[in-house]
């Protein structure tokens, strides 16, 4: 009691950060799960304080742990912290983990908790076996609509439902793409992360495009980043007429929400560069999947997820103003996976292999 009247700052100090260190602890399994943390540098407590640079709470914890199975249909204020991967490195670096801001949960019925087996991949796959048999002219135009929700324990788990099915793609596989030149660029604007920033960096598509780019960014961010010397997309489409916009973002937010706070953000960006754009082609590009090696030790970054959204946001193509284009055709192996001699990392293509890419795009002309 002494020592305590003569140094009570200290005191604060130290029960302050004790109080830390067990709810960075308590929360390493569930809302700091993808916080990158190295025991060897940095004390436990340091991961709540870079949580909180993302909108991530201690408080958050009580707000999982607390809710019951049967309270899930009622709009939980769940949030959850999942992992972005910092994905802009040259050939001979590796991607570094930086974590995005969570996204809550949507209400899902009881239905759909009935009908799920524990977020296992075979429902992401039986959702879409109906669809993927039938006739692509049989799948009606318009934008489709989701063959069920997400699960509560598809979102506990980072698995990112595959609602669609491949109806999405079949229909956007029907538009028949030209063989075009560089040229066809000079209006072309190209929106995405690191992976583009590859594409303008190893090839000489940034002598007739525009690249909006940059490290981690996602389809959350993209309408108000503020790129380096450029400005935002809005400011770029105010200041240029474009004939094409591509996009390609949506592996820095694999394991955030579900798909369907994915496929909302993502149909708000298409319509909103619709809208400031409305005489411009929109070519949505698949996500590149990863390696085989890093889909099979990753539970968040693997190809499942990858799939599951990319047959999300396929279906906002109508092959008249909006279109969906898939890279993976021409860099992945036989299993469709990445193919690892395509990469220096598991996930960003060498700089020698975007080529690929973009000849790719010269064969998807619209």
């Amino acid at each position: 009691m002494k020592f305590i009247r003569k140094c009570p700052l200290f005191v604060i100090l130290l029960s302050t950060g004790l109080l830390f260190t067990i709810i960075a602890a308590g929360g390493k399994q569930t809302i700091y799960a993808q916080q990158e943390y190295s025991p060897f540098k940095e004390p436990l407590l340091s991961v709540m304080f870079t949580a909180l640079n993302d909108d991530i709470y201690p408080w958050q914890i009580l707000s999982i742990e607390s809710i019951p199975v049967s309270d899930f249909t009622t709009e939980p204020d769940i949030q959850e912290a999942a992992g972005d991967l910092e994905l802009s490195a040259p050939e001979d670096e590796s991607p570094q983990p930086e974590d995005v801001p969570p996204a809550q949960v949507p209400s899902l019925d009881e239905s759909a908790l009935a009908d799920s087996d524990g977020g296992q991949q075979e429902d992401q796959q039986d959702s879409g076996n109906e669809i993927s048999e039938a006739d692509g002219a049989d799948i009606p135009k318009g934008r489709l609509e989701p063959l069920r929700e997400s699960t509560r324990e598809e979102y506990l788990n980072h698995i990112s439902a595959d609602i669609y099915g491949d109806a999405g793609v079949i229909r956007a596989a029907m538009y028949e793409f030209s063989q075009v030149d560089e040229s066809y660029f000079d209006d072309a604007l190209f929106i995405g992360d690191s992976r583009t920033v590859g594409l303008r960096d190893y090839t000489n598509l940034s002598e007739h495009a525009d690249f909006y780019c940059e490290t981690s960014l996602t389809i959350y961010k993209v309408m108000e980043e503020n790129f380096k010397g450029l400005g935002t997309i809005p400011d770029a489409l105010a200041a240029k007429d474009y004939g094409k916009i591509y996009i390609m973002v949506g592996i820095n937010e694999l394991g955030r929400g579900t798909t369907e706070n994915y496929m909302e953000k993502y149909t708000e960006v298409i319509d909103t560069l619709r809208e400031l754009e409305p005489e411009a082609k929109i070519i949505i590009q698949a996500v590149m999947r990863v390696s085989g090696k890093k889909d099979s030790e990753d539970a968040i970054f693997n190809n499942s997820n990858i799939n599951a959204r990319n047959n999300a946001v396929a279906t906002l193509a109508d092959n008249e103003h909006i279109f969906y284009i898939d890279v993976n055709e021409v860099i992945c192996d036989e299993d469709g996976n990445l193919n690892a001699d395509y990469t220096f990392d598991q996930i960003h293509l060498l700089g020698s292999c975007d080529e690929l890419w973009k000849e790719f795009l010269l064969a998807h002309g619209v």
